[in-house]
């Protein structure tokens, strides 16, 4: 009789300043005390909200100004209590009582209002786990634990989390919880507030979530940006994971955003010196160097310089003594290679090499060295004294 009188007071309460107990309301964080948080619910009286509910990990999760959903589960001290979920974070604003029936028919008003719960997983069973919510118990699909596949169903056990309600059946013997629904309402939040904040040239820091064959996905704080594997590095990339790993931290810039789609691109090389850079200051026309090939094509191979840099053998540069129809003649993908540069246009970041014959390169190094000794020259008509014994060999003659 005392429980049932004081829920009718505190019903009356709750009507007297303007709004029921149950309702579900959108509220603007006024103030945040060391306790509760304080609502402005469009009503003369000022909502509470107890702070562990907007904490995760010790961290608060909203701000003074920002719009949060609540239901009002009663009256104190001429203030309505709120609450984000049924459950212990709430426990202390809420009618609790201990008989299964009260129970079940504060259950059955989340259910209605569609409010979230707290519940404890107690074990994994077929198909799901047991979750006990206020004592009682209910069912989560294995499906419905996570955002992504339950590789390993012991890890839930013991934790205590927030769930929807998706099914109250036979009189609350059958309730039915997803916490997969609860997590992606909050990422898709989370992913609002991020993607109005950051800005093309952002640099941010993220998680590696997922690798595909076309790039990386990183959440950098509710929202996931796609790693393409072209921004993953200056070099030359062939699989995403040559560069990350999932689960890796990685700070990335922000190439750019479609708010309109929600898609974020991101750049990991952007951070990273441009190897072009150095290659202009070490490499120059006429020098010789060593490199390796990297891919081959049919008008040439390319040759990795540098990491970063790669250059050009065009098939007509691959040997001086024949003709050359495949580069697969001469040399083969991760060959170490000798070649001489060409020519350097860091305009379009393209350089044109040769490839060195080794034998050809020691002949003319040793004639070069032969002809430098003796003080002769490669071309022309030779010294005045080979001149002038030529002209005497002739008359002699």
């Amino acid at each position: 009789m005392l429980e049932d009188f004081e829920k009718m007071l505190n019903d009356s309460e709750a009507k007297a300043a303007g709004v029921g107990v149950g309702e579900k309301l959108d509220a603007t964080v006024v103030s945040i005390g060391k306790e509760h948080v304080f609502l402005d619910i469009g009503t003369r009286s000022e909502g509470m909200l107890q702070r562990a509910e907007v904490e995760r990990d010790g961290k608060l999760t909203v701000a003074v100004g920002d719009r949060i959903p609540v239901f009002t589960v009663g009256v104190r001290d001429g203030a309505m209590m709120c609450a984000r979920r049924l459950g212990a974070a709430a426990g202390n604003a809420l009618d609790r009582r201990d008989d299964a029936a009260a129970v079940l028919a504060q259950i059955k008003d989340a259910f209605d209002a569609g409010m979230p719960v707290e519940g404890t997983v107690k074990e994994a069973i077929k198909g799901g786990f047991s979750v006990s919510v206020l004592g009682h118990r209910a069912f989560c699909p294995v499906s419905q634990i996570d955002r992504v596949y339950c590789e390993k169903p012991e890890e839930h056990v013991g934790r205590t989390y927030a769930f929807e309600i998706t099914g109250f059946e036979e009189s609350g013997r059958n309730v039915v919880l997803s916490r997969r629904a609860i997590l992606k309402r909050e990422a898709e939040e989370a992913a609002k507030i991020t993607i109005e904040r950051l800005g093309p040239g952002d640099i941010v820091e993220g998680e590696v979530t997922s690798i595909r064959k076309y790039g990386a996905f990183v959440d950098i704080g509710g929202v996931e940006g796609l790693l393409h594997v072209s921004e993953l590095s200056h070099a030359r990339v062939g699989h995403p994971d040559e560069v990350v790993s999932k689960g890796q931290r990685v700070r990335v810039q922000i190439k750019e955003i479609d708010r309109v789609q929600g898609k974020i691109s991101l750049s990991l090389k952007s951070l990273i010196d441009d190897p072009w850079n150095e290659a202009l200051r070490s490499l120059a026309a006429g020098r010789m160097c060593e490199g390796t090939v990297t891919r081959l094509a049919a008008f040439g191979a390319f040759v990795e310089l540098v990491p970063g840099v790669e250059g050009l053998v065009h098939v007509s540069q691959m040997a001086a003594d024949k003709r050359v129809s495949n580069p697969r003649e001469v040399v083969s993908p991760g060959a170490k290679v000798r070649v001489r540069v060409l020519e350097i246009d860091p305009d379009r970041r393209r350089i044109s090499l040769a490839l060195v014959d080794e034998n050809a390169e020691e002949e003319r190094e040793a004639t070069e060295a032969f002809r430098a000794s003796t003080g002769t020259r490669k071309q022309g008509m030779g010294t005045l004294g080979d001149l002038l014994g030529d002209s005497r060999k002739k008359r002699s003659s």
